[in-house]
């Protein structure tokens, strides 16, 4: 199980800020690994390790395929938070910092719950994506 360590707040204010200049790269700074980062800076574990290393759209979704067996973001995310003992949540209970789920006709994508709760972060060509929460389709309390 995963727990927020007591400096979350400012350790994701922190990682937030820094993500917002950074654009969007497979391998470095896609959404599965902006995610992994904001779970980092909250609890200091990454639960991204057995998935980094790739350099490409295919790469990535290939290691998820071999990991969980369906090369999605919904079955990674689900895989991860099941072997981390993260907890799902109705959407419109997730908080600040929370993971979700967005989904856009056949695609999905990963994000966080913004710091003051009420859009998600994800990232984007030049930086960070901001969407509404009603968005998100399935949310996991970190």
């Amino acid at each position: 199980m995963l727990i927020r360590l007591e400096s979350w707040p400012s350790a994701l204010s922190d990682y937030l800020l820094r993500a917002e200049r950074i654009r969007f790269r497979y391998g470095s700074q896609d959404c599965g690994l902006f995610v992994a980062g904001a779970i980092r800076a909250m609890t200091g574990i990454d639960v991204a390790s057995t998935l980094r290393g790739y350099t490409n759209r295919a790469e990535a979704f290939n290691r998820i395929a071999t990991l969980c067996g369906t090369p999605t973001m919904e079955a990674v995310a689900g895989h991860l938070a099941a072997l981390h003992g993260v907890p799902e949540v109705p959407v419109l209970c997730a908080q600040r910092g929370d993971a979700v789920l967005l989904r856009s006709g056949r695609r999905s994508s990963l994000g966080i719950v913004a710091m003051h709760g009420t859009e998600i972060l994800t990232p984007y060509r030049a930086g960070l994506l901001r969407l509404p929460l009603s968005y998100a389709r399935r949310a996991w309390h970190i």
